[in-house]
């Protein structure tokens, strides 16, 4: 009797034991990282992360008060001082000068003219800031400044004011028919013309109105305009 077909092939692929393999080659690879190259790599990479965690996890000390006074420290004073040159100088008006500079510093940097009654004024006088001087044509100083008899004639501080003045200068809406007459070139009938101005007009808006005053022509207005103020 015949085996049978299907017990015969089950025999013929039964596995002996011996069969040969397949013997497979890989190719080998570019780049190869050795064991302790890899521990080494993995501690760097865990100190840097470990770094980053403590710097940026470390806790700001709050600002001492010695920081905090620094920070509202008050600016040092300027070395510098503004006053006010005004009357016969070729430049009027307000003059930057060092610290300590004197009245004649200042009539220089405006330009005292050549009949300038520079020698009303005590030229040694010390300015301090905010300071006006006044400088009037030969002839024209009131009276009362005298160089000798008063160290700071003509020199007024800004800060101050007096009746009919305001910064030193005569105030057109306040000033008495005695304060107008101190004014170069007004005698008491001009005096009298502006206070009669001011009345019937309602006062002065700006200076520019000396202008509207009998007897007071361009020539005038151009020596008032900077001893005046509305």
């Amino acid at each position: 009797m015949k085996p049978d077909i299907a017990a015969r092939l089950q025999g013929l692929t039964r596995p002996t034991g011996t069969e040969d393999l397949m013997r497979v080659d890989y190719p080998t690879p570019r780049f190869q990282i050795s064991l302790k190259g890899a521990i080494l790599a993995a501690a760097a990479v865990i100190a840097v992360v470990a770094g980053l965690i403590v710097f940026t996890d470390e806790p700001h000390s709050p600002p001492t008060m010695a920081a905090v006074a620094e920070s509202f420290q008050t600016p040092a004073p300027s070395s510098h001082i503004v006053v006010s040159v005004v009357g016969h100088v070729d430049r009027p008006g307000l003059v930057t000068l060092p610290e300590g500079a004197r009245i004649a510093d200042a009539l220089s940097a405006a330009g005292a003219r050549e009949d300038a009654d520079i020698f009303a004024l005590n030229l040694a006088q010390v300015l301090v800031d905010g300071t006006q001087i006044h400088v009037y044509r030969m002839g024209e100083a009131p009276h009362e400044v005298a160089g000798a008899a008063d160290p700071g004639a003509g020199v007024a501080p800004l800060s101050g004011s007096v009746s009919g003045s305001v910064s030193g200068l005569v105030s057109l809406n306040s000033a008495t028919l005695t304060e107008l007459v101190t004014l170069p070139g007004v005698g008491e009938k001009t005096a009298q013309a502006i206070i009669d101005y001011r009345d019937s007009s309602g006062g002065f808006s700006s200076v520019d109105g000396l202008l509207n005053v009998k007897g007071i022509g361009p020539s005038k207005f151009d020596q008032l305009a900077p001893l005046v103020t509305p």
